[in-house]
């Protein structure tokens, strides 16, 4: 969407801003189904890779019978690759002709109008849905650290109770016999048999 505030008697200015994501150099031409209403700066040209680019839209003079337009009037944004380009130069309307129209992509954008006092509601709701965002964007932040945490929790209780068991088996292995007497007889067994068998 494309804002212009009135009052429409004068020029109303309003801009878009072209980001490149990519690696590569992209140009670009902007079209409108209402040439003789509207200027725009510039209209053809190129953004160098991850960069970006505001081109000023002008609505000239007229009346509030605009208003009565809204979604009707359309500017549409022509892009395209273009890796040989000679991005020192300015694009001209040769070069555009050389891209494959396959190779071209397209954005539609539709122009609404809006008095002054349109405008600042306008701005004044889109700030409360940025607000709205940004609270359900920490609420869901939270949520996610809160079941990370019971995750942890878990895997911590799972870790004490194997640690508990393995403590356990330690214990059983290194307790001592449940037979001691019995031992003992054994051992003067022994001893009494060694004694009778070299000393007598």
């Amino acid at each position: 969407k494309l804002y212009f505030t009135g009052p429409f008697t004068d020029i109303s200015k309003t801009h878009i801003t072209l980001k490149n994501l990519t690696f590569k150099y992209i140009v670009f031409k902007i079209k409108t189904t209402e040439p003789k209403r509207y200027c725009v700066r510039p209209n053809l040209g190129v953004i160098g890779p991850q960069q970006s680019l505001t081109v000023t839209v002008i609505l000239q003079p007229t009346d509030d019978s605009i208003l009565g337009c809204q979604g009707l009037h359309k500017f549409l944004v022509l892009h395209s690759v273009k890796e040989d380009i000679d991005h020192t130069k300015p694009v001209t309307s040769e070069v555009w002709a050389s891209i494959n129209p396959a190779l071209i992509f397209h954005n539609k954008i539709r122009c609404f109008f809006e008095t002054a006092e349109q405008a600042e509601e306008r701005k004044r709701n889109e700030k409360m849905e940025v607000k709205v965002e940004t609270l359900l964007d920490a609420t869901k932040m939270i949520g996610d650290l809160k079941s990370r945490i019971e995750e942890v929790q878990r895997q911590n209780s799972k870790l004490t109770i194997n640690l508990k068991d393995t403590q356990k088996r330690l214990d059983i292995a290194l307790k001592p016999s449940q037979f001691p007497d019995l031992l003992i007889y054994i051992t003067i067994g022994i001893l009494g048999w060694l004694f009778a068998k070299f000393v007598m």
